[in-house]
């Protein structure tokens, strides 16, 4: 399985309706996640502009994920398969509260 970054690119004015999308969409990105299709998705904070690492066995196959994004209309972007991908290794810390 090979990785692709897609950078998006958010409309600046959002409507509503891509409001009124964000329960659909993270709960589309949150079954991805489980599922290990999407391994990182991330937002800039001023909601410009987004990362997303995919599983995929091609580029085609990365697009065509993107493009079922529920608030796909709100956004352009930009598809890199990657050579590296490097992550934390080892078990998740965990935190005594």
């Amino acid at each position: 399985m090979k990785k692709f970054l897609c950078t998006f690119y958010l409309q600046a004015d959002l409507s509503n309706e891509f409001w009124e999308l964000i329960p659909r969409h993270r709960n589309y990105i949150n079954n991805l996640m489980r599922e290990e299709v999407i391994i990182t998705y991330a937002v800039n904070g001023n909601r410009s502009k987004g990362w997303v690492v995919i599983n995929a066995a091609s580029e085609m196959e990365a697009a065509e994920l993107i493009d079922r994004f529920p608030i796909r209309r709100f956004f352009h972007y930009e598809m890199d398969e990657l050579f590296i991908f490097d992550s934390m290794i080892g078990a998740p810390k965990l935190v005594m509260n």
